[in-house]
C-alpha cells in the first residue's frame, strides 16, 4: 500500500499572527534564559575586566584551585562546557602564564593542568571583583528570589 502525500507547500498550517510570536518570545525559556545570560555574563565580564581575562577564564582557574592537575575534558565537565570553549581558553591562560600543563606520565598525549604561581595571585585577587559582580547580580535578580532561581536552574541542569 502506498501513501500518497501531499508536497510540503501544499500541506494546510495554521498562520500565526503576530500577536501569536510575541506570545512565543515573551514566554520562550530559550530566549529568556539567553538574554538573562548575556546581562548576567557583562556584570562578571565587567567586573573581571581590569584582569584581562573572562568571566569563563575565572570558572576554568577556580575549577583548577578546586581540582588541581585536571584534564580539559574533567574540567569540561566540571564546567558544564563545551571541550572546545575549554581548550581555548586553557590556551589563553597558557599563553599568559597564568595555568601550566603537565603531561601525564602514562600518556604523554593527555595534559593534566595546574595553576602556576601567577596563576594563584590572579585567581586570588579576583574574589573581591567576583564578589562585587555576584552582588550587582542579585541585586537586579532580587536576593529573595535568587534561592528559587537557583532551585530551578539545578533542576533543569540535572
Amino acid at each position: 500500500m502506498f501513501i500518497v502525500r501531499k508536497p510540503a507547500d501544499k500541506i494546510s498550517r495554521p498562520q500565526y499572527s503576530p500577536q501569536d510570536f510575541k506570545k512565543i518570545r515573551g514566554s520562550c525559556v530559550a530566549t529568556t534564559i539567553s538574554q538573562a545570560n548575556r546581562i548576567v555574563g557583562r556584570i562578571y565580564e565587567e567586573a573581571f575586566r581590569d584582569v584581562g581575562i573572562s568571566s569563563p577564564q575565572f570558572a576554568l582557574l577556580v575549577a583548577l584551585v578546586i581540582k588541581p592537575d585536571a584534564t580539559a575534558g574533567e574540567l569540561a565537565t566540571e564546567l558544564s562546557a563545551d571541550p572546545s570553549t575549554v581548550s581555548r581558553n586553557t590556551e589563553l591562560l597558557i599563553k599568559r602564564g597564568l595555568i601550566s600543563p603537565v603531561p601525564c606520565s602514562a600518556d604523554k598525549r593527555v595534559r593534566r593542568y595546574c595553576l602556576s604561581e601567577e596563576g594563584h595571585a590572579t585567581v586570588q585577587s579576583c574574589v573581591p571583583m567576583w564578589k562585587h559582580a555576584q552582588r550587582t547580580a542579585l541585586k537586579k535578580i532580587g536576593r529573595g528570589s535568587w534561592q528559587d532561581v537557583l532551585h530551578a536552574l539545578r533542576r533543569l541542569a540535572l
